[in-house]
């Protein structure tokens, strides 16, 4: 019979390996990260003693009440003296209180303003910039139309009398703003100027030049009525063209022209 190898393990070879795996590892302990935390921490509760201490001070300091405005465009029409009336009512009021929209709501209220921003500038500072309507036509006798065609009535809306002046029934602007910018077109290479354009209840159009030749174009192909005006317009010596005072084109084939000297007719051919 073979002998039986038995083999034991002493557990010696283990018992050294493990010595010899701390002896490599031994090295200083590093500090722990709330150590590195602990300087933050003492300025954090530092800077929370101070705020605590000093609370309205700093409360003060950040919410400053508004004192300053900055114009940041011109005006025209707006006086200064109506937006300082404005801001009267909400100067002094805390930055963070203070009511922009309130502001900016007044000012879009003033028949000037077409469009109003309002912003607040930390500190104490408050940013205006304002755009006024541009008004392009007298609307009636009281109100003036934009470049929109929409009507909005300042008070000195009579006193802008280099603005050509538009008449029509109610709601009926954008229609006559449309037909004062054809005829204006149309009478422009004869010098001629289209100071005030009327549509009557019945949809006639008359028509006043120059601030002083009255037209009497009727309803029906206004357009072309005044073309054949301008032709006849053009062919007159000046002499006589400035003498002219009314002017009918209600007829199919021709005009009717009366000067102040004389009556003149003519017919135009197409």
């Amino acid at each position: 019979m073979k002998a039986e190898k038995r083999i034991f393990d002493t557990g010696k070879g283990i018992h050294e390996s493990r010595k010899r795996s701390v002896g490599s590892n031994n090295q200083p302990l590093k500090p722990s990260r709330f150590a590195y935390k602990l300087p933050f921490i003492f300025v954090i509760l530092g800077m929370g003693v101070v705020v605590q201490q000093n609370y309205q001070d700093i409360a003060y300091f950040m919410n400053r009440p508004i004192t300053k405005v900055i114009i940041e465009n011109q005006w025209q029409h707006i006086q200064e003296a109506e937006v300082r009336e404005i801001l009267t009512a909400y100067m002094g009021i805390g930055f963070f209180d203070f009511n922009v929209q309130g502001v900016k709501d007044e000012l879009e209220a003033h028949s000037w303003v077409a469009k109003a921003s309002v912003k607040k500038v930390w500190p104490d500072n408050l940013s205006l910039n304002v755009n006024e309507e541009i008004a392009i036509a007298r609307w009636g006798e009281k109100s003036l139309l934009n470049q929109q065609g929409n009507t909005f009535s300042p008070d000195n809306a009579g006193e802008l009398r280099s603005l050509p002046k538009l008449v029509g029934p109610e709601d009926s602007q954008f229609g006559v703003m449309e037909q004062y910018q054809n005829l204006s077109q149309i009478l422009f290479p004869a010098g001629l100027r289209l100071t005030q354009l009327s549509l009557t209840t019945r949809g006639s159009w008359d028509l006043i030049l120059n601030e002083s030749i009255q037209v009497s174009a009727g309803r029906l192909n206004v357009n072309n009525k005044v073309e054949r005006f301008v032709d006849f317009y053009s062919a007159q010596a000046t002499s006589v063209s400035e003498q002219f005072e009314r002017v009918d084109l209600r007829y199919s084939n021709g005009i009717a022209v009366r000067s102040t000297e004389q009556d003149l007719s003519g017919v135009a051919a197409r």
